[in-house]
């Protein structure tokens, strides 16, 4: 099995090579081949630098270097359309989620096209994180059919749906949800999985931000205008999934 794993990175130089060390450790485990593709959103604290160092230390790793800062959303989608193989994964620098936890969704590719972590917890958040978080998952929950108890943690996508579902957003705070939405419209069969959820111990989270919030609250609404206008695909027949689960969960984990 083969996985490309996306990590966006703005200002995360006191993460990159932790980060980037364990996610060596791990999918050397897991996978047959894999690639590890850093997305350096132009940060100005040497961040895109370090990631030229690992590239070249390391065959496994790519580096992609935005011509100016475009946001977390918007790096992820670079990354996976500029990803080679048929598994996607993203991940934030500062290890919120362990990859180690990827052996307890593997298996799920058995019987879903698509496996989403719902993070058990949010340690470290402040109030204000909280709530906005809370206010997010309603929002979507109330306006859309899919149901998950968290939209905006770490997904598993086979890179035909991906291509497939072809999302227009950039938010930080609503690309994924709307990713997710889109694929479950067209029929894809979407699992979701407790996982551990661990807090930043170094830098500065930035989707948080009131601008951040505001722009992903914008398209959040602008594809529900243009799903309920009918302007986006959705499946009209009796949901039976895509079947791509069994051909996408070949792994060392699977066996």
């Amino acid at each position: 099995m083969e996985i490309s794993a996306i990590f966006p990175a703005y200002n995360e130089a006191e993460n990159i090579r932790p980060a980037i060390a364990k996610a060596l450790e791990t999918l050397s485990e897991l996978f047959d081949r894999f690639e590890i593709l850093i997305v350096d959103d132009c940060g100005t604290d040497g961040t895109g630098q370090i990631a030229d160092e690992l590239a070249a230390e390391h065959p496994e790793v790519r580096v992609i270097h935005n011509e100016r800062n475009i946001g977390q959303g918007a790096s992820i989608v670079r990354g996976f359309n500029e990803a080679r193989y048929d598994l996607l994964l993203h991940n934030a620098m500062d290890c919120s989620f362990d990859m180690k936890d990827l052996s307890r969704m593997i298996p799920l590719l058995d019987r879903a096209d698509i496996v989403a972590a719902s993070r058990m917890g949010r340690p470290g958040y402040s109030f204000y994180r909280i709530i906005v978080s809370l206010v997010n998952r309603k929002l979507i929950r109330a306006l859309f059919p899919l149901k998950l108890r968290d939209y905006s943690f770490v997904q598993l996508f086979p890179r035909a749906a991906w291509l497939e579902v072809n999302v227009e957003g950039r938010s930080t705070g609503f690309m994924i949800p709307e990713a997710l939405i889109r694929a479950f419209d067209l029929g894809y069969r979407i699992e979701e999985i407790d996982i551990p959820y661990y807090p930043r111990l170094a830098g500065k989270a930035t989707a948080g931000k009131p601008r951040v919030i505001i722009y992903s609250i914008y398209e959040l609404f602008r594809f529900w205008w243009k799903r309920f206008r009918g302007r986006t695909p959705r499946a009209l027949t009796r949901r039976e999934g895509k079947g791509l689960g069994s051909s996408t969960s070949r792994s060392k984990v699977a066996g």
